[in-house]
C-alpha cells in the first residue's frame, strides 16, 4: 500500500469520524427541539387545565349569587344566562383540551371533568331554577348544595390530579433533557478523543514509516558518496513513492555514469591527440631553430606552451567534477613552501613570505598546493611591481600584488572562461579550479582591494 492511499485511508476514518460527530451534534438539536415542543405542549395544557379551575370557581360565585338573590328574578335569570355561557365556553375549550392530552388516562380524566362540569350546568339550570321557582323552604337549597358541593369538589379534585399528573410528567421530561445533555456531552467527548487518538496514532505510524524509509533513503545516498558506488541499495519495500524516487534516481544515476564515461573518454582521447602533435610540433621547433628567425620560433612554442596550458587546466578541472578528498592535517607552513616549491621563480626577493600565524588545517594538501599555486602565479602574471606578499593570520592566508582594482565581482572571475577584456595572459580557468577546489573543503575565497593591492583570501574553518 502507498504512502498516498494510507494518507488517504486515515483521513477517509477521519472525516467519517468528524461527520459522526456532527450527525450527533445534529441529532442533538432535534432532540433538544423536540424536549422544548413537549415541555412547551405541557406548559399550555398545565395553564388550559388551571383556566378550568377558574370556571368552576365562576358556577360557585354564580350559585352563591343566585341563592343570595332568589326573589329577584331578573338577576337569578342573568346569572343562569351567564352559566349557559360559561358551559358554552367549556364546550369550545373541550375538543383542544381532550385533543392535546398525551394519555388515555389523562384523555378520560378530562372527559370526565368536562362531563361534571356539564352536571354542574344541569344542576343549576334544572334543580336550582326550579327551587327558586316553586320557592320552596331553604331545606332543598341545602340539599341543593350538598349535590353542588359534590361536584364541584370531585370536579377541583380532577383539576388537581390532572395538573398534578402533567407537572410529573413536565419534571420527568427535565430530568430526561438534563440526562441527554450529561450523555451528548460525554459521547460527544469521547467521539472527540477516540478522533484524536485515531489520528494521532495514524499519522504516528505515517510519519515513522516515511521516516524510516527516508532513513533508509538516506543511508543509501551516503554509501553512494561514501564507497564510490553508482547504485542506491536499499530495500524500501514496494509500492510506495519513495520506491519510485529510487528507481527514477537509480535510472538517472545509471545515465549520468553513461555520460561521466563517455565524458572521460572524449577527455582522454582529447588529451592524447592534442599532447602527441604538441610534443611533436616542439620536436620540429628544436631542428628549425638554426633557420627560422628567434622571434618567430618564441612566438610558435608560445602558442604550443600556452595549448598545453590549456589541455592540463581542462583536465584538471575535470577530473574535479569526480575528485575524492583525501583529508589530513598539516601546517599552514608546510603548505605554502609546498605551492612554491611547484613555481619556477628565478628570483626568491619576488615574494615577500610573513607567516605570523603558523596554523593547522584540516584539507587535501595535493588539492590545496594546487588552489595556492594558481593564486601566486595569478598575482605574479599580473602584478605591477615585486615582490608579491603572502600572508597568514587569524586562520586565513592572503595573496597580495599591486595592481588595478578589478572590473568586476569575484563571482565573475570565479565562472570558467571568463576575464578582463584587456587581459592577455590566462584562458579564465584558474580562478574557476581555485574556488571549486575551496568549495569542496567547505572554505571561503574572498576578495578585497587596499592600498593599490589585489587581496585574495582563503578562510579557513
Amino acid at each position: 500500500m502507498t504512502i498516498r492511499q494510507r494518507l488517504y485511508i486515515s483521513f477517509s476514518l477521519i472525516l467519517l469520524i468528524t461527520i459522526f460527530i456532527i450527525g450527533v451534534f445534529f441529532y442533538s438539536i432535534y432532540n433538544f427541539n423536540e424536549v422544548h415542543l413537549s415541555q412547551k405542549h405541557r406548559y399550555d395544557q398545565i395553564r388550559r387545565v388551571e383556566k378550568l379551575k377558574e370556571y368552576n370557581n365562576s358556577f360557585s360565585w354564580i350559585v352563591l349569587d343566585i341563592i343570595t338573590d332568589y326573589e329577584k328574578i331578573n338577576i337569578v335569570k342573568e346569572r343562569l344566562n351567564k352559566s349557559d355561557e360559561l358551559l358554552k365556553k367549556l364546550l369550545l375549550k373541550k375538543e383542544i383540551t381532550i385533543e392535546n392530552s398525551e394519555s388515555i388516562i389523562e384523555k378520560e380524566n378530562l372527559q370526565l371533568i368536562f362531563l361534571q362540569f356539564e352536571k354542574i350546568h344541569k344542576l343549576i339550570r334544572n334543580e336550582l331554577y326550579g327551587i327558586v321557582l316553586t320557592k320552596e323552604e331553604n331545606r332543598t337549597f341545602n340539599d341543593f348544595n350538598t349535590s353542588f358541593e359534590s361536584l364541584s369538589k370531585q370536579v377541583d379534585e380532577l383539576l388537581d390530579y390532572e395538573i398534578d399528573y402533567l407537572q410529573n410528567e413536565l419534571n420527568k421530561t427535565e430530568i430526561d433533557k438534563n440526562n441527554f445533555i450529561d450523555t451528548i456531552k460525554i459521547e460527544v467527548v469521547i467521539l472527540f478523543l477516540v478522533a484524536l487518538i485515531l489520528a494521532l496514532i495514524i499519522s504516528s505510524k505515517i510519519i515513522r514509516e516515511i521516516k524510516d524509509k527516508l532513513d533508509k533513503l538516506n543511508k543509501g545516498v551516503l554509501q553512494l558518496f561514501n564507497d564510490d558506488e553508482n547504485k542506491i541499495k536499499v530495500d524500501i519495500g514496494k509500492n510506495n513513492e519513495l520506491n519510485e524516487i529510487t528507481n527514477n534516481l537509480n535510472s538517472y544515476l545509471e545515465k549520468q555514469e553513461d555520460i561521466i564515461h563517455s565524458r572521460e573518454e572524449l577527455l582522454r582521447n582529447i588529451s592524447h591527440e592534442l599532447k602527441t602533435p604538441i610534443t611533436k610540433g616542439k620536436f620540429l621547433l628544436e631542428n628549425l631553430k638554426d633557420k627560422l628567425d628567434k622571434n618567430e620560433l618564441s612566438n610558435i612554442n608560445s602558442v604550443f606552451v600556452d595549448i598545453e596550458e590549456l589541455t592540463s587546466k581542462l583536465l584538471q578541472r575535470e577530473k574535479l567534477n569526480f575528485a575524492t578528498l583525501n583529508i589530513t592535517n598539516f601546517k599552514i607552513s608546510s603548505l605554502i613552501l609546498e605551492a612554491l616549491s611547484k613555481l619556477s621563480i628565478d628570483d626568491e626577493s619576488k615574494i615577500e613570505l610573513n607567516v605570523d600565524d603558523d596554523f593547522e588545517i584540516s584539507a587535501d594538501k595535493y588539492y590545496m598546493t594546487m588552489v595556492l599555486k594558481n593564486l601566486i602565479d595569478n598575482a605574479m602574471k599580473y602584478t605591477n611591481n615585486y615582490p608579491i606578499k603572502i600572508q597568514t593570520l587569524n586562520n586565513r592566508i592572503y595573496i597580495k600584488n599591486l595592481g588595478n582594482k578589478l572590473h568586476n565581482d569575484l563571482i565573475y572571475y570565479t565562472r570558467p572562461f571568463t576575464r578582463d577584456p584587456n587581459q592577455q595572459l590566462g584562458h579564465g580557468l584558474g580562478l574557476n579550479i581555485v574556488n571549486k577546489i575551496v568549495k569542496m573543503h567547505d572554505f571561503t575565497l574572498d576578495y578585497d582591494y587596499k592600498d593599490s593591492y589585489n587581496i585574495f583570501i582563503i578562510k579557513f574553518k
